[in-house]
């Protein structure tokens, strides 16, 4: 072959793809762990090569910026969470086992891995893109769940529309559960039993707080339109005769 001829590139042998992976996945591993004690801000590519134990240039072989970086963190370890919390949920017998289920693994998994708090918490300022889909990605999780343990309703309770408005609630209860009464100074407890039925009672019957009928809007009808105006009478004008 000439000198011009380009140079076919091998391809890495599974050994070298494997090892690849597992070097990207310490490095991502390593700057959530920054990130839980220092924030987004503290990140630095120095402080999470260290971390890793891998020389500073080997960063730039599996991202191209500290802002890629911090993109990938939520979404990669959002999923490895999520698919902890799928797997104590499975074969759950009812709404109420699943949410139970799902509620302590998915505050057992933050006991354990504490600096997801603090990258959940920052994301939406350090990283706005990642924020946003970890966010779509636990509101779609929570809906399939939702409607696969409500299948046997008919009619069904609430249409796919409001499946997203509650678990976006259910969410949110969760989310500040957390922030009161189990993150302490970068450390996370586990969630107290009596919490934890709180909540469930919660879930089970709401507030009873009376018929909606007594809060919702009634439906005011439409008026009725008004009668054209009738023309008003001509006055009759008498003619005046000069003598």
């Amino acid at each position: 072959m000439g000198a011009s001829a380009q140079v076919r590139k091998r391809t890495p042998s599974a050994e070298k793809v494997e090892k690849n992976e597992a070097t990207r996945l310490a490095l991502i591993e390593a700057a959530a762990k920054i990130v839980g004690r220092y924030g987004y801000s503290g990140c630095s590519i120095a402080r999470v090569t260290a971390k890793a134990k891998v020389a500073h240039g080997t960063f730039y072989l599996h991202f191209k910026s500290q802002q890629e970086l911090f993109d990938l963190l939520l979404p990669t370890l959002g999923a490895r969470m999520l698919d902890r919390i799928s797997d104590a949920v499975r074969n759950a017998s009812s709404l109420l086992e699943v949410e139970r289920r799902g509620l302590e693994a998915n505050f057992a998994y933050l006991v354990a891995h504490p600096y997801m708090y603090r990258l959940m918490m920052e994301a939406e300022l350090f990283a706005p893109t990642a924020f946003r889909a970890h966010i779509d990605m636990l509101v779609e999780r929570y809906v399939r769940s939702l409607r696969r343990s409500l299948k046997d309703q008919v009619p069904p309770l609430y249409s796919d529309v409001e499946l997203e408005q509650v678990a976006s609630m259910l969410m949110g209860a969760r989310s500040y559960l957390l922030m009161r009464f189990c993150a302490v100074e970068g450390k996370i407890k586990p969630l107290s039993p009596e919490i934890l039925d709180t909540y469930l009672r919660f879930v089970a019957n709401g507030l009873k707080a009376g018929p909606l009928a007594l809060v919702l809007p009634a439906e005011v009808p439409a008026p009725a339109p008004e009668p054209a105006a009738k023309p008003a009478p001509r006055r009759r004008v008498k003619a005046t005769v000069e003598a």
